[in-house]
């Protein structure tokens, strides 16, 4: 289990982890200043963020870098029967695919918002307001919906030689519910590569118009889609590779895929805090006394 696989991830993922959660503290005790429905999208990914990179410790980072020798081999032998009730692993499992759902439609979301706000630049706070709770109950609703078959029925390690390590399975026909999550994936994709094509050309044509605060907190969201589209395109190639005698490419791809993954569910921390300035001289005054100095503040902009 103790392998660099295992602990690179981990590395970054704690110290991502803590700097979304200061950011996330900073907004909360700020929430005068960013009581705004793109900042709530951004508090609510990060609840989403942190189960996904919390679960896939027990669904995907510990088994696979566990050998059948290892010492803590045997946890995930004893719940390696198809037949026993293996609760709450289903549990685990069927997070494991609905936060696949969650993240494309959030960042969708995030997408939405922005192009909301290029078109109604005065009102588009009074759309989101009262619509936000029923779009985030959708979010939640439709993957478990989706997944209802992982989680109804019994979920299993299986020790994989070619892997090296222990693969989480369902007894459950998980090939239906795949199909569905990248049927998915692409809907989704399109509908968040629209919303920013649309936004691009929209802010194009009024540069002066929406100011450079929101521009940013665009940018935020936009480079969320370029991660998206990656993880994607990642995705359709090991779908379409062939079990066996996998291509370069197709390997190449199954390689980058967990650190792909990774950059969709941590690089909200660091894209904000890059291209922010009020959530840098924010978390500069609040956490980072001494860097206080480097932040440049811009009075005119509360983002």
């Amino acid at each position: 289990m103790l392998t660099p696989l295992f602990f690179l991830p981990a590395a970054y993922g704690v110290a991502s982890s803590y700097l979304y959660t200061l950011i996330i503290l900073m907004m909360i005790r700020r929430w005068n200043e960013y009581n705004t429905a793109f900042f709530k999208l951004f508090i609510i990914e990060y609840v989403f963020n942190m189960v996904t990179f919390a679960n896939s410790f027990v669904t995907l980072r510990a088994p696979q870098n566990t050998c059948n020798n290892c010492t803590f081999a045997f946890l995930f032998e004893r719940n390696s029967s198809t037949e026993e009730d293996n609760f709450p692993l289903q549990v685990f499992f069927t997070i494991h695919y609905c936060m696949a759902f969650i993240q494309y439609f959030m960042t969708f979301l995030s997408s939405l918002n922005r192009l909301t706000m290029v078109f109604f630049v005065d009102s588009y706070e009074k759309i989101w307001r009262p619509s936000l709770p029923f779009l985030i109950m959708i979010v939640i609703i439709f993957p478990m919906i989706m997944t209802w078959p992982i989680a109804t029925n019994n979920a299993y390690f299986i020790y994989s030689p070619t892997l090296g390590g222990f693969a989480t399975k369902t007894v459950a026909n998980s090939t239906e519910v795949l199909n569905s999550l990248v049927t998915f994936m692409i809907v989704f994709t399109l509908f968040t590569a629209t919303a920013n094509i649309v936004s691009i050309i929209r802010l194009t044509l009024l540069p002066t118009r929406i100011s450079g605060a929101e521009r940013n907190l665009f940018t935020v969201s936009f480079v969320s889609f370029i991660i998206q589209l990656l993880a994607l395109g990642d995705t359709l190639i090991l779908r379409a590779a062939p079990s066996e005698g996998m291509s370069v490419g197709a390997q190449t791809a199954k390689a980058l895929m967990p650190f792909v993954s990774d950059i969709l569910t941590f690089n909200h921390p660091w894209t904000i805090m890059y291209f922010s300035t009020k959530v840098r001289t924010s978390m500069a005054t609040d956490h980072f006394p001494s860097l206080r100095s480097r932040a440049v503040m811009v009075t005119s902009s509360v983002y």
